[in-house]
């Protein structure tokens, strides 16, 4: 992936103006259903309580587990120099939430008027173009970068070296192996309930074919769309019992 996004916590404000911008851009999508969001973190115990804020969207991961699961094929990677991005196809999705219950990050989400699955898009169309997320032009105090990745991966970098020096010790750069989408945070994963880092398609569990959990979701919009999504996991779990024993 050539281009990415840095999301740097440690200078968020939990303003929202990224969310107000995004719903402004792709009002398509319901009443309350956000492509992006603010979600606040609060750690340690009384007195010393720190609250901290992110934007929560979806990862651009290089192996996505919600496009594995999709039993329509809905979702996919832009192909090209410029792409890499993890989008929808609205008109092929079923609703069905298999996305929804893959996805190691808790992103998509069913919008329950259209029956689609909504995340964030990476502002693809405008991104192939040479152009920059909404997002990151709203961010009124720069805490969500765009650009190439590997330059963005060097500003991170050097963010952390000065986060360190000044004792944050846990300042880290998350997602410089996996995602599209790098987020510099300065405590445990675990406190922005992030996955481990280095996850893929085994090691995150993979939910979706060890529980079924998304049926639920996919079962709300009738027996069809339940036998779709059902069939669909049963085939993949095959073929990760084949792989294991090959």
């Amino acid at each position: 992936m050539k281009y990415a996004m840095l999301i740097d916590q440690t200078k968020c404000i939990g303003c929202g103006a990224c969310t107000v911008e995004c719903k402004g851009k792709y009002d398509e999508a319901s009443y309350g259903v956000l492509r992006t969001e603010m979600r606040k973190f609060e750690s340690g115990s009384y007195p010393d309580v720190k609250l901290r804020y992110t934007k929560h969207a979806c990862m651009h991961c290089f192996v996505a587990a919600c496009k594995e699961v999709c039993p329509v094929d809905a979702i996919w990677h832009v192909e090209g120099e410029e792409g890499g991005m993890v989008e929808i196809d609205i008109e092929t999705c079923i609703g069905c939430g298999a996305c929804v219950g893959a996805c190691p990050f808790e992103v998509p989400v069913i919008d329950e008027e259209r029956e689609k699955a909504e995340k964030c898009s990476f502002c693809a169309f405008r991104v192939v173009e040479g152009e920059s997320t909404y997002c990151a032009e709203a961010c009124p105090v720069g805490a969500i970068s765009f650009g190439e990745r590997e330059d963005l991966i060097a500003q991170g970098e050097s963010r952390v070296d000065d986060l360190q020096a000044a004792g944050r010790d846990k300042a880290h750069l998350y997602g410089k192996d996996d995602t599209g989408v790098l987020i510099l945070i300065d405590d445990d994963y675990e406190v922005y309930d992030l996955v481990a880092e280095g996850f893929t398609l085994s090691s995150i569990g993979w939910r979706a074919l060890s529980s079924y959990g998304s049926l639920a979701v996919a079962a709300a919009i009738g027996g069809i769309g339940y036998r779709v999504v059902k069939n669909r996991l049963d085939e993949l779990s095959k073929e990760r019992e084949e792989e294991t024993q090959a």
